[in-house]
């Protein structure tokens, strides 16, 4: 594998970060990797052979700004023409905080009816008597997240900390409980038991041959965190020299574990697992059985989840699964409560918003002098000439308006961007693949509201077996029962309960019925999802009080986002032997540097908040440069540099992109 002779160098100040204490991420410099090798090899290609399009025959790019001649003469026309932001969720809402602060004015249109885009948070009550009640009173917890719902107090996640402070919410954040001690798990029809228990009874869920299943007995004799320690392992210990206190060094060692994780992006989680030894790590496990995959998925995951790159997979484990040592964390110590069970490790602490994730948008929201324009859904984007793009959306009166912007950033889901008009936008071909191409999962959620926490109540649950906050897991259709943990000091708190969490298949199974309020497929969904809870705890549904109402969403049936979270598929990061990128290819500029792709699916950071805000960053940076460079040391002085940007990355990047060499 090959990186440019300056990425150790170029990375030297993210590489001075402590990655096994999460200072940094894994897939930060994965980010840069990829992005790095992708410059290298075009740049090789357009110097030493042929044209990476052959169609194009670009000048040479090099290290110099790549719209000399933008700046600074007409730049000063940004100040008076606003920057077109498509699209009001978290990306949206951070890239217009950005340029306000910089003073350049902007625009947000926004399809729908409401700002926050995957952040979404549903009451049953009144919203904005819900949104506005004190805390501690029940109208304030009568809801649910249907988006973004739980923050991880990690060191790498400082830039969405960041946020909660310049909104003024960090004192909304409470802990969100992961794992309560009578959290159920329910398999292979077995009598529902804590992890405790089943952990302590060798195959409690009977999969094993010898108890009729089909899980090879010496496999079931451990539990599956064995199995999957040995697939990620190997890729672990090649990561464990990054803790030399030398950047360069371990410069040098991620080169050579990245090189090696790289050399398996072709496979999926589950054909890694599944594939001869041939290219793998000397240590990596024979093949498994491909009984022994369905089961390790069905309890570690979500059906077909497996599917998703290998890659993907590995970096999760490094970024999350490790140990957590004490004193590396986003809040102020009195926020961070002490574990003095182990001096070392204590697990990873997480958070919800006390009141709903919407906090985090409407306040963002709040911030901006101008407001977002909704229900103003865009169906065109073309450049029209070498200054302007011009955007057409339909206005409520469903008339057809077209604008002339000097830049436009789009955040929205790259499904919903694939269906918007961009035959002429000037996207480069691996950005069109990119957007048609680069894989999201599902996720469905079913919220239910009951007369009360049924699932708190000793009279209901037992003594001792009571549950407050944690998850629940089953192999039946809800998969994950999520129980709040908001709300565990009011006494009469509504009933809320994330009956159902899923993803992939059993979210797109589940999804399928999500066809309306109390059409006949929801009375269905409904009465699947109470006979499930019924199974899960052991308890007739009689005791569980009146059904007050309900809410289902699934998020790759929604209009606006047609998919959960990006979770690329094999290959789409980039293989070790490509010198193309989908990756790389959707965070450069398009149009001659006018054009800008932003959202999470474009960040390393899938599915995570901070993914979004890092894209939005990105996209003002590109704008920055194409049209007012002199803002860039503002930028960086008030908003920081992504960890997984390098501005020579973004440079070259841009210059590439303009070549039509990318």
């Amino acid at each position: 594998m090959e990186f440019s002779p300056e990425f150790v160098q170029d990375t030297h100040s993210l590489l001075r970060k402590r990655f096994a204490t999460h200072h940094a991420s894994y897939r930060d410099l994965a980010a840069r990797a990829v992005v790095d090798q992708t410059i290298f090899k075009l740049i090789s290609t357009v110097i030493h052979g042929a044209p990476a399009h052959p169609s194009d025959a670009p000048a040479h790019p090099s290290d110099a700004p790549p719209y000399p001649s933008d700046a600074p003469a007409s730049a000063l026309k940004v100040d008076d023409d606003p920057i077109c932001i498509i699209g009001a969720g978290a990306a949206g809402l951070y890239a217009a905080m950005i340029l306000q602060d910089l003073g350049l004015k902007y625009e947000i249109l926004e399809a729908s009816d409401r700002i926050g885009g995957r952040i979404l948070t549903h009451r049953f009550n009144d919203e904005d008597v819900g949104y506005d009640a004190p805390r501690n009173t029940p109208e304030r917890y009568d809801y649910y997240d249907i988006g973004a719902m739980r923050y991880p107090d990690i060191p790498f996640m400082k830039r969405v900390f960041d946020l909660f402070d310049r909104i003024n919410i960090r004192d909304l954040l409470i802990p969100y409980t992961f794992h309560h001690p009578n959290n159920l798990l329910y398999y292979n029809l077995q009598p529902p038991a804590t992890s405790q228990i089943a952990a302590a009874n060798v195959d409690y869920f009977r999969v094993s041959e010898l108890r009729g299943g089909t899980v090879p007995d010496i496999y079931a004799k451990e539990q599956p965190d064995h199995w999957l320690g040995l697939i990620f392992d190997p890729f672990r210990r090649l990561f464990e020299g990054m803790n030399d206190p030398d950047p360069v060094k371990r410069g040098l060692v991620f080169q050579k574990a990245w090189a090696e994780l790289s050399k398996q992006d072709h496979f999926s989680t589950r054909g890694y697992m599944l594939a001869g030894k041939e290219g793998k790590p000397e240590e990596a496990p024979e093949p498994y059985p491909e009984s022994v995959v369905h089961w390790l998925e069905t309890m570690d995951s979500a059906t077909g989840l497996y599917d998703q790159a290998f890659v993907e997979s590995v970096m999760d484990s490094l970024d999350f699964d490790w140990p957590f040592p004490k004193g590396n964390s986003c809040l102020p110590s009195e926020l961070c409560p002490s574990d003095d069970s182990n001096d070392n490790v204590v697990e990873q602490r997480w958070y919800c918003i006390d009141g709903g994730s919407d906090h985090i948008v409407r306040e963002m929201e709040g911030q901006l002098h101008t407001k977002p324009t909704l229900n103003r859904p865009v169906i065109k984007i073309e450049r029209v000439d070498d200054s302007h793009m011009q955007v057409a959306y339909l206005d409520d009166n469903g008339n057809e308006t077209h604008r002339n912007y000097p830049h436009v950033i789009s955040t929205v889901p790259l499904g919903c961007l694939q269906t918007i008009d961009t035959d002429n936008a000037g996207l480069l071909y691996s950005q069109r693949e990119a957007i048609r191409s680069l894989q999201y999962d599902a996720s469905t959620k079913i919220g239910i509201k009951f007369e009360k926490r049924w699932w708190q109540d000793p009279a209901v649950m037992g003594e001792g077996r009571t549950i407050q906050g944690g998850q629940s897991s089953a192999d039946i259709p809800i998969r994950v029962c999520v129980y709040p943990s908001y709300g565990l000091d009011c006494p009469s708190a509504p009933g809320v309960l994330l009956a159902s969490y899923t993803w992939a298949q059993d979210a797109r199974r589940f999804g399928s019925l999500a066809q309306g309020q109390n059409t006949s497929a929801d009375k269905d969904l409904l009465k699947i999802t109470l006979n499930n809870l019924e199974k899960l705890h052991r308890i007739p549904q009689s005791k569980f009080g009146k059904v007050v109402d309900h809410k289902t969403h699934a998020w790759y049936n929604d209009r606006y986002s047609r998919g959960a979270f990006a979770l690329f598929g094999p290959g789409q990061f980039g293989p070790a032997n490509d010198k193309t990128s989908l990756f790389a290819s959707i965070k450069a500029p398009a149009a001659d540097g006018r054009f800008h792709i932003a959202g999470e699916a474009t960040s390393v950071h899938h599915a995570w908040v901070l993914g979004a805000l890092n894209s939005a960053w990105r996209a003002v940076y590109n704008v920055l440069l194409k049209q007012r460079p002199d803002k860039i040391s503002l930028l960086i002085k008030n908003w920081g540099i992504p960890d997984e940007e390098s501005e020579k990355g973004l440079l070259q990047l841009n210059a590439l992109a303009r070549n039509h060499v990318l």
